[in-house]
């Protein structure tokens, strides 16, 4: 069985910043675990991102909605890791605000 499960991170940077940073934190992300993965695959269409992630044998899709004050993240977890949910969740929130406190790139 499948469990959904959604979460929300607020920002306060405008969509179009915040979009920006999540491609690097996850660009970053997949150099970082992606020996550790059986896939990583990130499809952005502005801010909207469809994920599919392997992991500890079970594929991971989710989506990615970034809003002028807000990310919306959901993900349906296989059985096998849906008992983790709690953590899975930690982590994305602790991950998605790393991603949006990355400082922006220096002009000049």
């Amino acid at each position: 069985m499948v469990r959904e499960m959604t979460i929300s991170i607020p920002h306060q940077l405008g969509a179009q910043e915040a979009t920006r940073r999540l491609r690097e934190g996850l660009e970053q992300m997949r150099i970082d675990y992606g020996t550790k993965l059986a896939a990583a695959d990130i499809a952005w269409k502005e801010q909207h991102a469809d994920l599919r992630v392997g992991a500890l044998g079970q594929m991971i899709d989710g989506t990615l909605d970034v809003t002028d004050d807000q990310v919306n993240v959901s993900v349906l977890l296989p059985w096998v890791l849906a008992a983790m949910s709690d953590k899975v969740a930690r982590f994305l929130k602790r991950a998605g605000n790393d991603s949006l406190r990355l400082e922006p790139p220096k002009r000049g």
